[in-house]
């Protein structure tokens, strides 16, 4: 069986490597040729003045807004504006930049429908801009690009079947935000992090049916991907690919082929994610030291594979009806964050709760099987959780409810710290080794609540 699944991932690995390197040809060409205009070019001049068409208009120098549809790219040299499309049309025939801002700052697109140029919105030495509230659509290369550009904000819009990415920034860094986008049937990635493109962050999207969800790669570091709802895109939902100190984070993750895919990757976290219905769930190659933690990682053909991947840790996860739970070639890892914080919830393991402490060798359940969870003859869950990570705040006598007898026991072990023999690792709602005032907060914070 794995011999076919092994040849499928590598097929499957060596097509996505095939589909990278053309997009990354075809960026390059787009970079190329972006100059290229449509039948003309209306520009909005550094003094203020409008050249090329009577369909823009404006009384203050400020304000500029659209008064009919407009057929030609347009290029902005004006700083500190607002171009406001009222719903009309920028429309192209497949080349060119619709809007090019080139070395602009506080300038802000909204409420225009751009389409058929090559690239929708291009920026290049570009900061502080706002891109909000547009339809980019069906661009021969990408909705919106950003190249050597900082602290943008690409927000709102509706970037739908463009035939590179829907959002490509390239070689920018420095707070870039892509945020609250619906992005759709793009043929590369919804959002693609290229080129030492750092500290951005893409969080609160929908981004569906795209060639890959979210990627990073060629030294894309220190990003967040948070909050995004990540569904049924053709590879990836989330590449990360030769990038470190990147993190993935609350976002619904679902029906693509790999749900997190890390490849050549170090140093990332990823936590705290739904990870559901995919081929993989997390898959890993040649990469080491990343944190898994804290993911819902259910329903998936296999939930975690690994192959040459040592090095990292996995804790706090609840594997879930998985058809394999893990499956690993040639990878060490380390499958739990000591005691007492704790291994991962395997749907498939079921064992005894009669002990507690580092050796489960002292009278009384913790909430931790009693005995080990094998992934393989290399790893091992030394603490496997009893139920999943993260279940209901604050019942400590798992009764379902929290009521007075769940703050009565907290309130009986305060101010103990392990390895104290009085330790209760079920009155310790943060598993950080002591039982304190932000324990009590937290189950008071249920206090009534039912299950």
């Amino acid at each position: 069986m794995y011999s076919y699944v092994l040849g499928l991932r590598m097929k499957r690995s060596l097509s996505g490597i095939m589909v990278i390197l053309l997009l990354t040809s075809m960026l390059a060409l787009a970079f190329n040729i972006q100059s290229a205009g449509a039948s003309g070019t209306i520009y909005i001049r550094a003094d203020g003045s409008v050249e090329g068409t009577d369909k823009i208009f404006t009384m203050n120098n400020i304000t500029y807004t659209f008064t009919d549809n407009i057929y030609d790219s347009i290029v902005v040299e004006r700083d500190n504006i607002l171009l406001d499309g009222q719903g009309y049309l920028l429309q192209g025939t497949g080349s060119g930049n619709g809007i090019t801002l080139d070395g602009r700052s506080n300038v802000t697109l909204r409420n225009i429908e751009i389409n058929a140029f090559f690239t929708g919105v291009f920026l290049i030495s570009s900061s502080d801009n706002t891109v909000s509230g547009n339809n980019i659509t069906a661009n021969n290369g990408d909705g919106v690009h950003l190249r050597s550009s900082s602290n943008n904000t690409v927000s709102g819009n509706n970037i739908i079947a463009n035939s590179l990415a829907g959002v490509l920034l390239w070689d920018s860094s420095n707070y870039n935000t892509v945020s609250g986008n619906n992005i759709t049937s793009n043929n590369g990635p919804g959002v693609h992090l290229w080129a030492f493109s750092n500290c951005n962050t893409v969080s609160g999207n929908t981004i569906t049916n795209n060639g890959y969800g979210v990627s990073l790669g060629s030294s894309s570091n220190y990003n967040t991907v948070s909050g995004n709802n990540i569904t049924a895109n053709y590879y990836h939902g989330v590449l990360l690919g030769s990038s470190s100190n990147n993190t993935v984070y609350g976002n619904n993750i679902t029906n693509n082929d790999d749900g997190v895919y890390l490849g050549a990757s170090s140093g990332n976290t990823v936590s705290g994610n739904n990870i559901t219905n995919n081929d993989d769930g997390v898959y890993l190659g040649a990469s080491s030291g990343n944190t898994v933690s804290g993911n819902n990682i259910t329903n998936n053909d296999v939930g975690v594979y690994l192959v040459s991947s040592s090095g990292n840790r996995f804790y706090h996860n609840s594997f879930i009806s998985n058809t394999d739970q893990v499956y690993s070639i040639g990878s060490v890892n380390i499958w739990d964050n000591g005691y007492p914080s704790g291994g991962n919830y395997w749907s498939n393991y079921t064992d005894v709760d009669s002990y507690k402490g580092r050796d489960q060798n002292e009278t009384g359940g913790d909430g931790v099987w009693d005995q080990p969870y094998i992934v393989d003859e290399d790893n091992q869950d030394r603490y496997p959780l009893t139920k999943p990570y993260g279940g209901p705040t604050g019942d400590v006598d798992g009764d379902h409810d929290v009521d007075i007898f769940d703050i009565v026991r907290m309130a009986g072990v305060y101010g103990v710290t392990y390895p104290d023999q009085r330790y209760d690792r079920q009155c310790d709602m943060d598993l950080d080794g002591d039982i304190d005032i932000y324990d009590i907060v937290a189950a008071a914070g249920h206090y009534g609540e039912s299950w």
